[in-house]
């Protein structure tokens, strides 16, 4: 789950302007001075508890030099010393999604839908991430250039010449990790990001991988439960906001 995290942010290197990623010993710190005011673009992964501690400072200087104002770090949650040490620093607990994982060879390929892609247009799987979750164009100025990026695979479902429903997927070794997940509001109910990851994991499995994860929020995990998702605890992120 860690390696797939920190792959997502070596991926997406560069995805706007001046966004860059740091690669350190222990860790990987993602820097999105498009969208200062967000932490989920600006975010450490850390494999290495006590190089993330010793090196906390550095970072938080980082952000400071490039402007940041939210940054968070993705914290395991029976990391308790790490909680502890980013809450003496001045984070607060923002968001505690399920990681869960998949094991491929658990999925059945359903029907194609109606509206159904393979080659969905990055601007517009951001947009409707800001769109779904009202993030303000935060989505659209991180990913202002994610068209450049390899070894992603997009899916939507378009309605009434919209994008009602997308996703993006990538393969990390044997694991193919989801991201970016949304469905328009009013249409939702009607199973569209069931379909999408159904057909997103079918393909990793012919790709060859083994196994599927993802961060699931409180509205998505219903519906990754059912398709056989299973929780491997909370991946908590703990922001420091200025």
């Amino acid at each position: 789950m860690i390696a797939s995290l920190a792959q997502w942010s070596r991926t997406i290197d560069g995805a706007s302007d001046g966004m860059r990623v740091t690669e350190a010993i222990g860790y990987v710190m993602t820097v999105t001075p498009a969208v200062p005011e967000r932490s989920i673009v600006n975010d450490v992964v850390y494999w290495d508890a006590a190089a993330l501690s010793a090196d906390y400072d550095a970072i938080s200087a980082a952000y400071r030099a490039a402007g940041i104002v939210a940054w968070t770090v993705w914290v395991p949650d029976g990391d308790r010393a790490t909680a502890a040490l980013l809450a003496d620093r001045g984070h607060v607990l923002d968001a505690d999604p399920e990681a869960m994982i998949l094991d491929l060879d658990e999925v059945v390929r359903p029907p194609v839908p109606d509206g159904y892609t393979r080659d969905l247009d990055a601007a517009a799987l951001a947009r409707l991430n800001d769109d779904a979750y009202g993030t303000r164009s935060a989505f659209a100025r991180a990913f202002a250039n994610l068209e450049s990026r390899t070894g992603l695979h997009l899916y939507g479902i378009e309605e009434d010449g919209e994008l009602a429903s997308g996703l993006v997927a990538f393969d990390h070794g044997e694991d193919c990790s989801v991201w970016l997940v949304a469905t328009r509001e009013r249409s939702r109910g009607r199973g569209l990001a069931r379909a999408l990851m159904d057909h997103a994991t079918a393909d990793a499995r012919d790709r060859g991988r083994t196994t599927s994860t993802l961060q699931a929020t409180d509205m998505g995990r219903p519906v990754y439960e059912r398709m056989g998702y299973r929780s491997l605890g909370e991946i908590q992120m703990w922001e420091r906001r200025v």
